[in-house]
C-alpha cells in the first residue's frame, strides 16, 4: 500500500511540474506566438495541424506496438494515449528523450507493471525513432555541402557532429540486437554502480537484458514485425516533415523537399544534442541558419520554425493535459 501511494504522489509531482514547465515555455514565446498569429494564412494552417495529429497517432501507436511485441499484455488503447502525453512531454521538455521514457515508466508503474518490462519497450521504440532521424543527416548533409559553397569551419562541424551521430546509431544497433554485447555493457554498468554507490543492481540488470532479449527474438521470429514498426515510424516522421511544410507555405514560401528536410533534420538535431529544455531557441536558431544559407528569407524561416512549434509542440502538449487527467484516473488494475 504504502508503494503503490508513493508511486501515485510521484506521478502527482510529475505531473504538476510538468504542466508549470510547459506554461512556463510557452509564455517565454508568447510575443513571437502573437506575430506569427497575425502573419499566417491559417486555411494552410489546418493541415499543418492535420499531419501533426498524423505524427503523434504514429507515435502511439508505434509504442502500443512496441509492447505488443515484448509481450506486455497492456490495454492498447491505454498504451496509445501514454505514447501521446509522453512525447508531448519529450517535446516541450525534452532532455535527451529522458523525459518521455520517465513519463512512461511513471504512467506503466501505477498499473503494476515490471520495472524491465516498461524500460524494455521504452527504449526500444526510442530507438525506432531516433533511427529515422539520423538516417536523414547524411542526406542532409550531403545536399548542404554540394548546394552551397560553406566556409571550412561549418562544414567540418556539419560532418562531425553527422558523424557522431551515425556512429553512435551503429552502436545503438549493436547493443539492441547482439546479446553478448548488450550483456557485456549491462555487466560493466553493474560494476560501474557498485564501485560507485556500493549498491549491487545485477538482478535488475539482468531482468532488462531478459526483457529486451525476448522482445528482440520475437522480432527476429517475425521480420514482418520490424518492418510494420519502421513503417508507423516513418509515418511520424513524415507527418512531422509534412507539418513544418504547411507551416512555410501558410506564410506563403513552398519549398522543394531537399531544403525541407536539410532545415529540418539539422534544426531538429541541434535542438536534441543542445540538452535545453524542448530545444527552446536553439532548434528554431538552427533552423533558420540552414534556410537562410539555401536561400529562405530569414524573417519566413523565423515566423515559419515559431509557428511550428506552436502547431507542434504547443498544441499537443495543451490536449496532452486532457489526456494525463484519464491516465492518473483509470484504475491501476485495468489490463487486457
Amino acid at each position: 500500500m504504502k508503494s503503490k501511494f508513493a508511486i501515485r504522489r510521484f506521478s502527482f509531482i510529475f505531473v504538476i511540474l510538468f504542466l508549470i514547465a510547459g506554461a512556463l515555455i510557452i509564455a517565454l514565446d508568447w510575443k513571437q506566438m502573437q506575430q506569427v498569429i497575425r502573419q499566417a494564412n491559417w486555411l494552410l494552417a489546418v493541415p499543418c495541424l492535420l499531419f501533426t495529429a498524423l505524427s503523434y497517432f504514429c507515435l502511439g501507436i508505434s509504442l502500443a506496438m512496441v509492447f505488443r511485441v515484448f509481450h506486455i499484455k497492456e490495454n492498447f488503447g491505454h498504451l496509445v494515449k501514454i505514447g501521446f502525453v509522453s512525447n508531448a512531454a519529450s517535446y516541450i521538455l525534452n532532455v535527451g528523450g529522458a523525459t518521455g521514457v520517465s513519463l512512461q515508466y511513471i504512467l506503466l508503474k501505477r498499473r503494476g507493471l515490471d520495472t524491465e518490462n516498461i524500460l524494455a519497450p521504452s527504449l526500444f521504440q526510442l530507438y525506432l525513432s531516433g533511427l529515422m532521424l539520423i538516417v536523414l543527416l547524411p542526406v542532409s548533409l550531403l545536399y548542404i555541402l554540394f548546394s552551397r559553397q560553406l566556409p571550412f569551419g561549418p562544414a567540418l562541424g556539419i560532418s562531425i557532429a553527422t558523424a557522431i551521430l551515425v556512429l553512435l546509431l551503429v552502436l545503438a544497433s549493436i547493443t539492441v540486437f547482439l546479446s553478448r554485447v548488450r550483456n557485456t555493457l549491462l555487466h560493466g554498468l553493474g560494476r560501474l554502480v557498485h564501485f560507485i554507490t556500493r549498491r549491487k543492481i545485477d538482478i535488475a540488470l539482468n531482468d532488462f537484458d531478459d526483457a529486451m532479449s525476448r522482445g528482440i527474438m520475437n522480432i527476429r521470429q517475425h521480420p514482418k514485425v520490424l518492418c510494420l514498426l519502421l513503417l508507423v515510424a516513418v509515418g511520424d516522421w513524415g507527418g512531422t516533415i509534412a507539418a513544418l511544410w504547411f507551416c512555410f507555405a501558410a506564410l506563403g514560401t513552398f519549398m522543394g523537399p531537399g531544403v525541407l528536410i536539410t532545415g529540418f533534420s539539422l534544426g531538429i538535431t541541434a535542438g536534441f544534442i543542445s540538452m535545453v529544455p524542448g530545444g527552446l531557441g536553439i532548434q528554431e536558431g538552427s533552423m533558420v541558419g540552414i534556410y537562410s544559407l539555401l536561400g529562405v528569407p530569414v524573417r519566413t524561416a523565423v515566423l515559419a520554425a515559431i509557428m511550428f512549434r506552436i502547431v507542434y509542440y504547443f498544441v499537443p502538449f495543451l490536449i496532452s493535459i486532457g489526456f494525463f487527467h484519464q491516465l492518473l484516473q483509470d484504475s491501476p488494475k485495468e489490463q487486457v
